[in-house]
């Protein structure tokens, strides 16, 4: 089974998890695996620099127009139809450079690498199966949800937790395509060592949905009743600053003595981070938390989370869990964790069992590979069935209609 990743290349969180996919994909498989790749007009520091993981990939260059929205109709129309014409060339550049391959893995996440490349992508005609992992919605096809149901144009479709899944089967997709595969982790040997302060990951693009003025607000009612507050490092791949709403809130709450702010950090650095901290306090209203819980988990730091953004798939019961937007309750649990660190050490404990059973890159590989084998039956299927047709009826390999 020869497999090609469509994926970023820099080196941010989203490449970085290409990257140790591809890796794992090559050990389960015992042969190398493709990747093309582009840039991805996000505007991140390290692909604005083209800081690539390595160089040990096929990529090219296109020119990027991001999404555009006016109330003037001409002008809408006229930036929108440029956006789906550089889109279709970028998704034919990909297809260009497939040749051979059984499975083609497409990671979509945004600009380049969003909905308007994967729809145009799989319209095109392929013989290889087409696997898309959708890491994130982007705004257009929230905007215009009938284009979500070229998903069923692929031979399948993962994601990293039944929330996305769920939305997705609302857009239309068929629930047998989509696979839930978590997102995965390096699993480090839980050490005895000294541990202080709380871990925060901003995410790739650090937004309200993210819970920091929850948290902001949290700590500054732990400060009022114990008189001192544990330190924050916060840290996420949004830029080299900090996020103006950030340092304001901050600010606001009276933390900006308490508040370490690492920014854009590598993986192998971030991973450091967990395996220092008391505890680690994703309060997410929205958006993906896969990574710093699986990252936590690894790493021996009890979390503190909301049910939502995918924690509950990862965490499963190795968390104490809050509500949306629930300041008081997130003070009440960093409380709890600061007074009795034995129950952080059986949450962690719990949790880091958990990830060995079923974060690891090689298990999240295991998962990736029997997705692959149900695609390329798939795509058997429809071929089969194209094959018996006669001419007339044939349909392309790309047809939405599944």
């Amino acid at each position: 089974m020869k497999v090609k990743l469509i994926s970023c290349w820099f080196a941010t969180s989203y490449g970085a998890y290409g990257q140790s996919l591809r890796e794992a994909v090559a050990r389960r498989l015992g042969q190398s695996v493709g990747v093309i790749a582009t840039n991805c007009g996000c505007g991140d520091p390290m692909a604005v620099s083209r800081t690539f993981l390595n160089r040990d990939c096929d990529y090219f260059e296109l020119p990027h127009v991001k999404y555009f929205k006016s109330t003037n109709p001409t002008k809408y129309l006229l930036r929108n139809t440029a956006r789906h014409l550089v889109y279709w060339l970028r998704a034919n550049r990909f297809h260009s450079r497939d040749a051979d391959a059984d499975v083609l893995h497409f990671q979509q996440i945004l600009n380049a690498y969003g909905s308007v490349s994967v729809f145009h992508w799989l319209r095109m005609p392929c013989s290889a199966a087409r696997v898309v992992t959708v890491h994130e919605l982007d705004e257009y096809q929230r905007e215009f949800p009938a284009w979500n149901l070229t998903y069923n144009a692929a031979d399948r479709v993962i994601v990293h937790c039944d929330e996305m899944r769920q939305s997705l089967v609302r857009y239309g997709v068929r629930p047998d395509l989509v696979d839930v595969i978590e997102h995965g982790t390096v699993v480090e040997p839980l050490a005895d060592e000294p541990r202080s302060g709380i871990v925060y990951y901003g995410g790739h693009h650090f937004g309200p949905n993210k819970g920091f003025g929850t948290l902001t607000k949290a700590l500054a009612l732990v400060r009022a009743r114990r008189g001192e507050v544990p330190g924050l490092t916060v840290h996420g791949h949004y830029g080299s600053e900090a996020p103006e709403f950030a340092l304001r809130l901050v600010q606001e709450h009276g933390l900006g003595d308490r508040v370490t702010w690492l920014n854009q950090i590598p993986i192998a650095q971030a991973a450091t981070e967990y395996r220092k901290a008391a505890m680690c306090v994703l309060p997410y209203t929205g958006s993906f938390a896969g990574y710093p819980a699986a990252t936590a988990m690894a790493n021996g730091a009890p979390v503190i989370a909301t049910r939502r953004a995918g924690l509950p798939d990862h965490l499963g019961d190795a968390a104490i869990w809050i509500g949306d937007d629930d300041a008081d309750g997130l003070a009440a649990a960093i409380e709890r964790l600061l007074e009795d660190p034995g129950q952080g050490r059986r949450l962690a404990t719990a949790a880091h069992d958990r990830a060995k059973r079923l974060l690891t890159w090689d298990v999240i590989a295991e998962k990736t590979v029997r997705a692959y084998r149900a695609a390329l039956e798939r795509r058997e299927a429809r071929l089969s069935t194209d094959r018996s047709r006669p001419p007339e009826h044939q349909s392309l390999s790309g047809d939405a209609d599944g």
